[in-house]
């Protein structure tokens, strides 16, 4: 149909195929940051030499439950706001999906 309106490729391109993928592209961008936010801190703590994972296992050893759950609550926080930001992105898109 674009081709019949006079689009060249380049707008067909960025106006009707990138805009249509853009909901599932933002879905697999919105499920990597949460898994890599994830694999991040596992391997902070199995590495545990700097970082978040030097201090989870200092206030674990510790037994300082307040620092270590505050930790935790902030990468928690971190990555619900990082999937927030491109959820409301995503929504903002949505209209260019249209009903298939």
């Amino acid at each position: 149909m674009g081709r019949c309106y006079g689009a060249s490729r380049w707008t067909i391109f960025t106006k009707i195929v990138l805009l249509s993928a853009l909901p599932e592209i933002l879905a697999g961008i919105r499920i990597g940051l949460i898994r890599g936010v994830k694999g991040v801190v596992i391997g902070q703590i199995l590495v545990s030499i700097i970082g978040y994972g030097e201090l989870f296992e200092l206030y674990s050893r510790s037994f300082d439950m307040e620092r270590f759950w505050a930790l935790t609550l902030i990468l928690f926080v971190a990555a619900m706001l990082l999937s927030a930001a491109v959820e409301h992105f995503e929504k903002r898109i949505e209209y260019y999906a249209g009903a298939r």
